[in-house]
Protein backbone atom coordinates (compact mmCIF):
# COMPACT_ATOMS: atom_id res chain seq x y z
CA UNK A 1 0.00 0.00 0.00
CA UNK A 2 1.81 3.10 -1.19
CA UNK A 3 -0.59 5.77 -0.01
CA UNK A 4 -4.10 6.53 1.09
CA UNK A 5 -6.23 9.63 1.13
CA UNK A 6 -9.01 10.01 3.64
CA UNK A 7 -11.63 11.96 1.70
CA UNK A 8 -14.68 11.90 3.89
CA UNK A 9 -17.75 12.87 1.84
CA UNK A 10 -19.37 16.23 2.32
CA UNK A 11 -16.43 17.90 4.01
CA UNK A 12 -15.14 20.08 1.20
CA UNK A 13 -15.43 23.63 2.44
CA UNK A 14 -16.29 22.41 5.94
CA UNK A 15 -14.83 24.17 8.95
CA UNK A 16 -12.32 21.35 9.45
CA UNK A 17 -10.59 22.07 6.14
CA UNK A 18 -8.27 24.47 7.98
CA UNK A 19 -7.24 21.58 10.32
CA UNK A 20 -5.93 19.31 7.59
CA UNK A 21 -2.82 17.27 8.24
CA UNK A 22 -0.72 14.58 6.61
CA UNK A 23 0.68 11.46 8.29
CA UNK A 24 3.83 10.10 6.62
CA UNK A 25 4.71 6.71 8.15
CA UNK A 26 5.65 3.37 6.58
CA UNK A 27 3.87 1.51 9.41
CA UNK A 28 0.41 1.28 7.85
CA UNK A 29 -1.26 0.04 11.03
CA UNK A 30 0.19 2.85 13.12
CA UNK A 31 -0.73 5.45 10.47
CA UNK A 32 -4.31 4.16 10.25
CA UNK A 33 -4.67 4.10 14.04
CA UNK A 34 -3.30 7.62 14.38
CA UNK A 35 -5.54 8.85 11.56
CA UNK A 36 -8.61 7.39 13.27
CA UNK A 37 -7.72 9.09 16.53
CA UNK A 38 -7.23 12.48 14.89
CA UNK A 39 -10.45 12.20 12.89
CA UNK A 40 -12.28 11.78 16.20
CA UNK A 41 -10.73 15.13 17.19
CA UNK A 42 -12.23 16.71 14.04
CA UNK A 43 -9.02 16.79 12.01
CA UNK A 44 -9.04 16.13 8.27
CA UNK A 45 -6.38 13.49 7.77
CA UNK A 46 -4.40 12.25 4.76
CA UNK A 47 -1.94 9.36 4.77
CA UNK A 48 1.20 8.55 2.82
CA UNK A 49 3.67 5.74 3.45
CA UNK A 50 6.67 7.03 1.55
CA UNK A 51 8.18 10.35 0.57
CA UNK A 52 7.19 10.25 -3.09
CA UNK A 53 3.52 9.74 -2.27
CA UNK A 54 3.66 12.51 0.36
CA UNK A 55 5.14 14.99 -2.11
CA UNK A 56 2.52 14.12 -4.72
CA UNK A 57 -0.30 14.43 -2.20
CA UNK A 58 0.48 17.99 -1.09
CA UNK A 59 0.30 19.01 -4.75
CA UNK A 60 -3.35 17.93 -4.77
CA UNK A 61 -4.52 18.70 -1.24
CA UNK A 62 -4.33 21.69 1.06
CA UNK A 63 -2.46 20.49 4.14
CA UNK A 64 -1.25 22.62 7.05
CA UNK A 65 0.70 20.13 9.20
CA UNK A 66 2.71 16.98 8.41
CA UNK A 67 3.57 14.28 10.96
CA UNK A 68 6.63 12.54 9.50
CA UNK A 69 8.35 9.39 10.82
CA UNK A 70 12.13 9.68 10.95
CA UNK A 71 12.60 6.21 9.45
CA UNK A 72 10.52 5.38 6.38
CA UNK A 73 11.65 1.87 5.47
CA UNK A 74 14.72 2.51 3.40
CA UNK A 75 13.89 6.21 3.16
CA UNK A 76 14.95 9.11 5.37
CA UNK A 77 12.12 11.07 7.01
CA UNK A 78 14.37 14.09 7.55
CA UNK A 79 15.01 14.30 3.81
CA UNK A 80 11.23 14.03 3.26
CA UNK A 81 10.72 16.97 5.63
CA UNK A 82 13.34 18.94 3.74
CA UNK A 83 11.61 18.16 0.40
CA UNK A 84 8.13 18.93 1.77
CA UNK A 85 9.28 22.28 3.14
CA UNK A 86 10.99 23.10 -0.14
CA UNK A 87 7.75 22.47 -2.00
CA UNK A 88 5.57 24.23 0.60
CA UNK A 89 7.53 26.58 2.90
CA UNK A 90 4.39 27.22 5.00
CA UNK A 91 3.93 23.54 5.86
CA UNK A 92 4.54 22.83 9.57
CA UNK A 93 6.36 19.52 10.02
CA UNK A 94 6.58 17.46 13.22
CA UNK A 95 9.00 14.51 13.43
CA UNK A 96 7.81 11.30 15.11
CA UNK A 97 10.15 8.43 15.96
CA UNK A 98 10.94 5.64 18.36
CA UNK A 99 14.69 6.14 17.85
CA UNK A 100 15.54 9.61 19.09
CA UNK A 101 18.92 11.17 19.61
CA UNK A 102 20.20 14.70 20.07
CA UNK A 103 21.89 14.55 16.68
CA UNK A 104 18.68 13.42 14.96
CA UNK A 105 16.65 16.14 16.68
CA UNK A 106 19.14 18.84 15.65
CA UNK A 107 19.24 17.56 12.08
CA UNK A 108 15.43 17.49 11.92
CA UNK A 109 15.18 21.07 13.16
CA UNK A 110 17.80 22.16 10.65
CA UNK A 111 15.73 20.50 7.90
CA UNK A 112 12.75 22.66 8.88
CA UNK A 113 10.88 20.52 11.40
CA UNK A 114 8.92 22.55 13.94
CA UNK A 115 8.70 19.98 16.73
CA UNK A 116 9.59 16.42 17.71
CA UNK A 117 7.50 13.59 19.25
CA UNK A 118 8.80 10.34 20.71
CA UNK A 119 6.94 7.05 20.18
CA UNK A 120 5.02 5.94 22.10
CA UNK A 121 3.41 9.29 22.95
CA UNK A 122 0.31 10.10 24.93
CA UNK A 123 -2.74 11.39 23.10
CA UNK A 124 -2.65 14.57 25.22
CA UNK A 125 0.95 15.25 24.14
CA UNK A 126 0.09 14.80 20.48
CA UNK A 127 -2.96 17.07 20.66
CA UNK A 128 -1.03 19.72 22.59
CA UNK A 129 1.70 19.66 19.93
CA UNK A 130 -0.87 19.99 17.13
CA UNK A 131 -2.54 22.87 18.95
CA UNK A 132 0.80 24.67 19.07
CA UNK A 133 1.28 24.00 15.36
CA UNK A 134 -2.08 25.45 14.37
CA UNK A 135 -1.65 28.40 16.73
CA UNK A 136 1.63 29.14 14.99
CA UNK A 137 -0.04 28.89 11.59
CA UNK A 138 -2.75 31.32 12.70
CA UNK A 139 -0.18 33.77 14.07
CA UNK A 140 1.71 33.71 10.77
CA UNK A 141 -1.55 34.24 8.85
CA UNK A 142 -2.45 37.18 11.09
CA UNK A 143 1.01 38.66 10.60
CA UNK A 144 0.80 38.29 6.82
CA UNK A 145 -2.70 39.79 6.81
CA UNK A 146 -1.54 42.76 8.90
CA UNK A 147 1.41 43.31 6.56
CA UNK A 148 -0.86 43.16 3.50
CA UNK A 149 -3.28 45.65 5.04
CA UNK A 150 -0.45 48.00 5.98
CA UNK A 151 0.88 47.79 2.43
CA UNK A 152 -2.57 48.51 1.02
CA UNK A 153 -2.99 51.45 3.42
CA UNK A 154 0.36 52.87 2.31
CA UNK A 155 -0.59 52.45 -1.36
CA UNK A 156 -3.91 54.16 -0.74
CA UNK A 157 -2.22 57.06 1.05
CA UNK A 158 0.27 57.46 -1.78
CA UNK A 159 -2.53 57.23 -4.34
CA UNK A 160 -4.53 59.80 -2.37
CA UNK A 161 -1.64 62.26 -2.40
CA UNK A 162 -1.06 61.71 -6.10
CA UNK A 163 -4.70 62.03 -7.14
CA UNK A 164 -5.23 65.06 -4.91
CA UNK A 165 -2.28 66.85 -6.46
CA UNK A 166 -3.41 66.07 -10.01
CA UNK A 167 -7.03 66.93 -9.20
CA UNK A 168 -6.02 70.28 -7.68
CA UNK A 169 -4.11 71.31 -10.81
CA UNK A 170 -6.85 70.02 -13.10
CA UNK A 171 -9.48 71.86 -11.08
CA UNK A 172 -7.66 75.14 -11.70
CA UNK A 173 -7.82 74.50 -15.44
CA UNK A 174 -11.52 73.64 -15.27
CA UNK A 175 -12.20 76.82 -13.30
CA UNK A 176 -10.84 78.91 -16.18
CA UNK A 177 -12.87 76.93 -18.72
CA UNK A 178 -16.02 77.21 -16.65
CA UNK A 179 -15.63 80.97 -16.26
CA UNK A 180 -15.09 81.47 -19.99
CA UNK A 181 -17.98 79.17 -20.94
CA UNK A 182 -20.36 81.06 -18.66
CA UNK A 183 -19.29 84.31 -20.27
CA UNK A 184 -19.76 82.75 -23.71
CA UNK A 185 -23.17 81.43 -22.66
CA UNK A 186 -24.33 85.02 -22.07
CA UNK A 187 -23.10 86.06 -25.53
CA UNK A 188 -24.83 83.28 -27.51
CA UNK A 189 -28.14 83.02 -25.64
CA UNK A 190 -29.96 84.32 -28.78
CA UNK A 191 -28.20 81.83 -31.08
CA UNK A 192 -29.85 78.45 -30.31
CA UNK A 193 -27.38 76.29 -32.19
CA UNK A 194 -24.36 77.84 -30.50
CA UNK A 195 -26.14 78.00 -27.14
CA UNK A 196 -26.74 74.24 -27.27
CA UNK A 197 -23.06 73.57 -27.94
CA UNK A 198 -22.03 75.82 -25.07
CA UNK A 199 -24.55 74.14 -22.78
CA UNK A 200 -23.05 70.74 -23.63
CA UNK A 201 -19.55 72.07 -22.95
CA UNK A 202 -20.70 73.50 -19.61
CA UNK A 203 -22.26 70.17 -18.62
CA UNK A 204 -19.05 68.32 -19.49
CA UNK A 205 -16.96 70.83 -17.54
CA UNK A 206 -19.20 70.49 -14.50
CA UNK A 207 -18.86 66.70 -14.73
CA UNK A 208 -15.10 67.11 -14.80
CA UNK A 209 -15.33 69.39 -11.78
CA UNK A 210 -17.39 66.80 -9.92
CA UNK A 211 -14.75 64.20 -10.71
CA UNK A 212 -11.93 66.36 -9.41
CA UNK A 213 -13.94 66.99 -6.24
CA UNK A 214 -14.17 63.24 -5.73
CA UNK A 215 -10.46 62.85 -6.38
CA UNK A 216 -9.66 65.61 -3.91
CA UNK A 217 -11.85 63.83 -1.38
CA UNK A 218 -9.89 60.64 -2.01
CA UNK A 219 -6.85 62.23 -0.41
CA UNK A 220 -8.69 64.24 2.25
CA UNK A 221 -7.72 63.80 5.88
CA UNK A 222 -10.47 61.67 7.43
CA UNK A 223 -10.62 63.69 10.64
CA UNK A 224 -11.78 66.92 8.98
CA UNK A 225 -15.33 68.19 9.38
CA UNK A 226 -16.93 65.02 10.70
CA UNK A 227 -20.69 65.47 10.96
CA UNK A 228 -23.69 63.52 12.24
CA UNK A 229 -25.69 61.82 9.47
CA UNK A 230 -29.20 60.48 10.04
CA UNK A 231 -29.57 57.74 7.47
CA UNK A 232 -33.37 57.56 7.75
CA UNK A 233 -33.39 61.10 6.33
CA UNK A 234 -30.49 60.89 3.89
CA UNK A 235 -31.15 57.55 2.19
CA UNK A 236 -34.73 58.18 0.90
CA UNK A 237 -33.54 61.42 -0.73
CA UNK A 238 -30.62 59.58 -2.33
CA UNK A 239 -32.91 56.87 -3.69
CA UNK A 240 -35.19 59.49 -5.28
CA UNK A 241 -32.15 61.05 -6.96
CA UNK A 242 -30.95 57.65 -8.20
CA UNK A 243 -34.36 56.82 -9.65
CA UNK A 244 -34.12 59.96 -11.78
CA UNK A 245 -30.47 59.40 -12.66
CA UNK A 246 -30.11 55.68 -13.42
CA UNK A 247 -32.99 55.30 -15.87
CA UNK A 248 -36.01 53.05 -16.19
CA UNK A 249 -34.17 49.76 -16.71
CA UNK A 250 -33.37 49.40 -13.01
CA UNK A 251 -35.74 48.68 -10.15
CA UNK A 252 -34.34 50.45 -7.08
CA UNK A 253 -35.55 49.38 -3.64
CA UNK A 254 -34.75 50.66 -0.16
CA UNK A 255 -35.26 48.80 3.10
CA UNK A 256 -34.39 50.49 6.39
CA UNK A 257 -34.65 49.06 9.87
CA UNK A 258 -36.82 50.97 12.34
CA UNK A 259 -34.82 52.95 14.85
CA UNK A 260 -31.79 53.23 12.57
CA UNK A 261 -28.85 54.74 14.47
CA UNK A 262 -27.09 57.86 13.19
CA UNK A 263 -23.44 57.75 12.09
CA UNK A 264 -20.58 60.26 12.08
CA UNK A 265 -19.09 60.83 8.64
CA UNK A 266 -17.41 63.33 6.38
CA UNK A 267 -20.23 65.45 4.88
CA UNK A 268 -21.13 64.48 1.31
CA UNK A 269 -18.81 61.49 1.18
CA UNK A 270 -21.54 58.96 1.96
CA UNK A 271 -23.72 60.16 -0.90
CA UNK A 272 -20.76 60.12 -3.29
CA UNK A 273 -19.79 56.62 -2.19
CA UNK A 274 -23.28 55.18 -2.55
CA UNK A 275 -23.67 56.87 -5.93
CA UNK A 276 -20.38 55.27 -6.98
CA UNK A 277 -21.63 51.84 -5.92
CA UNK A 278 -24.93 52.40 -7.72
CA UNK A 279 -23.19 53.36 -10.96
CA UNK A 280 -20.96 50.27 -10.74
CA UNK A 281 -24.06 48.15 -10.19
CA UNK A 282 -25.78 49.72 -13.20
CA UNK A 283 -22.76 48.89 -15.36
CA UNK A 284 -22.99 45.27 -14.14
CA UNK A 285 -26.63 45.11 -15.33
CA UNK A 286 -26.55 46.52 -18.90
CA UNK A 287 -29.96 45.01 -19.72
CA UNK A 288 -31.57 46.03 -16.43
CA UNK A 289 -32.16 44.41 -13.08
CA UNK A 290 -32.75 45.21 -9.43
CA UNK A 291 -30.68 47.36 -7.12
CA UNK A 292 -31.38 46.87 -3.42
CA UNK A 293 -30.28 49.27 -0.69
CA UNK A 294 -30.54 48.08 2.89
CA UNK A 295 -29.62 49.76 6.18
CA UNK A 296 -29.73 48.06 9.56
CA UNK A 297 -28.19 48.17 13.02
CA UNK A 298 -25.88 45.33 14.02
CA UNK A 299 -23.97 44.46 17.17
CA UNK A 300 -20.80 42.66 16.12
CA UNK A 301 -19.41 39.90 18.29
CA UNK A 302 -22.25 40.16 20.77
CA UNK A 303 -25.44 38.84 19.16
CA UNK A 304 -23.73 36.28 16.93
CA UNK A 305 -23.30 38.62 13.95
CA UNK A 306 -19.80 38.58 12.50
CA UNK A 307 -18.58 41.24 10.09
CA UNK A 308 -15.12 41.87 8.63
CA UNK A 309 -12.50 40.10 10.72
CA UNK A 310 -10.58 43.23 11.77
CA UNK A 311 -13.58 45.11 13.17
CA UNK A 312 -13.73 45.38 16.94
CA UNK A 313 -16.95 44.20 18.60
CA UNK A 314 -19.54 46.91 19.06
CA UNK A 315 -22.48 48.73 17.50
CA UNK A 316 -22.47 49.46 13.79
CA UNK A 317 -24.82 50.49 11.02
CA UNK A 318 -24.51 48.37 7.88
CA UNK A 319 -25.48 49.88 4.53
CA UNK A 320 -25.64 47.25 1.79
CA UNK A 321 -25.90 47.78 -1.95
CA UNK A 322 -26.83 44.58 -3.83
CA UNK A 323 -27.33 44.11 -7.56
CA UNK A 324 -28.68 41.25 -9.65
CA UNK A 325 -25.82 41.46 -12.15
CA UNK A 326 -23.36 38.87 -13.36
CA UNK A 327 -21.19 38.95 -10.22
CA UNK A 328 -17.41 38.84 -9.89
CA UNK A 329 -15.08 35.96 -10.62
CA UNK A 330 -12.75 34.97 -7.75
CA UNK A 331 -9.83 36.63 -9.55
CA UNK A 332 -11.71 39.92 -9.98
CA UNK A 333 -13.01 39.78 -6.41
CA UNK A 334 -9.46 39.37 -5.11
CA UNK A 335 -8.36 42.60 -6.85
CA UNK A 336 -11.57 44.61 -6.57
CA UNK A 337 -10.10 47.04 -4.02
CA UNK A 338 -6.74 47.50 -5.77
CA UNK A 339 -6.27 51.11 -6.93
CA UNK A 340 -6.44 51.51 -10.72
CA UNK A 341 -7.71 47.94 -11.27
CA UNK A 342 -10.73 47.87 -13.56
CA UNK A 343 -12.50 45.39 -15.82
CA UNK A 344 -14.06 48.15 -17.91
CA UNK A 345 -12.81 49.03 -21.41
CA UNK A 346 -10.26 51.86 -21.71
CA UNK A 347 -11.91 55.23 -21.21
CA UNK A 348 -14.89 53.83 -19.32
CA UNK A 349 -13.36 53.35 -15.87
CA UNK A 350 -10.33 54.48 -13.91
CA UNK A 351 -10.30 51.79 -11.22
CA UNK A 352 -10.61 54.26 -8.35
CA UNK A 353 -14.32 53.80 -7.56
CA UNK A 354 -14.24 50.99 -5.00
CA UNK A 355 -10.87 52.02 -3.50
CA UNK A 356 -12.28 55.51 -2.93
CA UNK A 357 -15.34 54.03 -1.20
CA UNK A 358 -13.15 51.81 0.98
CA UNK A 359 -10.89 54.74 1.80
CA UNK A 360 -13.93 56.72 2.95
CA UNK A 361 -15.29 53.84 5.05
CA UNK A 362 -11.95 53.14 6.73
CA UNK A 363 -11.49 56.85 7.37
CA UNK A 364 -14.83 56.79 9.18
CA UNK A 365 -13.68 53.92 11.41
CA UNK A 366 -15.54 51.21 9.51
CA UNK A 367 -14.85 48.50 6.96
CA UNK A 368 -16.11 47.44 3.54
CA UNK A 369 -17.13 43.84 2.77
CA UNK A 370 -17.78 42.28 -0.65
CA UNK A 371 -19.93 39.22 -1.27
CA UNK A 372 -19.98 38.25 -4.94
CA UNK A 373 -19.69 35.28 -7.26
CA UNK A 374 -20.36 34.40 -10.89
CA UNK A 375 -24.09 34.32 -11.58
CA UNK A 376 -25.20 35.59 -8.17
CA UNK A 377 -24.66 39.33 -8.32
CA UNK A 378 -22.67 41.50 -5.96
CA UNK A 379 -23.42 42.79 -2.47
CA UNK A 380 -21.18 45.48 -1.01
CA UNK A 381 -21.69 46.27 2.66
CA UNK A 382 -20.38 49.34 4.46
CA UNK A 383 -19.91 48.75 8.20
CA UNK A 384 -20.01 52.20 9.84
CA UNK A 385 -19.63 52.82 13.59
CA UNK A 386 -22.77 54.05 15.27
CA UNK A 387 -22.57 57.67 16.44
CA UNK A 388 -21.95 57.82 20.17
CA UNK A 389 -24.10 60.84 20.94
CA UNK A 390 -26.69 63.12 19.40
CA UNK A 391 -25.57 66.68 18.50
CA UNK A 392 -27.21 68.01 21.65
CA UNK A 393 -24.99 65.75 23.75
CA UNK A 394 -27.90 63.67 24.89
CA UNK A 395 -27.99 60.03 25.81
CA UNK A 396 -26.44 57.36 23.69
CA UNK A 397 -28.59 56.23 20.83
Amino acid sequence: MTGQEDNRPGEEGHGTSGRALLIVDDDTDFAASLAGLLQLEDYRVFQAHDGETALGLIDRQSVSVALVDVRLGTGDGIEVVRALRKKDPDLVCVMITAYASVETAVEALQAGAYDYLMKPFHCEDLLATLNRCFERIQLLKDKALAAARLSQKQRMEAMGQLTSGIAHDFNNILAVQLSNLRLLEERVRHQPELAELVADALAATRSGSDLTTRLLGFGAAPSENIGLVRLDEELPALIRMLERTLGDTLVIRLRMEDGLSPVELLPGRLETSLLNLALNARDAMPTGGTLDFEARNVRLGIDGHHGPTDLVPGDYVVISVADSGEGMSPAVRARALDPLFTTKPPGEGCGLGLPMVENFVRGSGGRLAIDSGPGRGTRISLYLPRAVQCPSGGANM
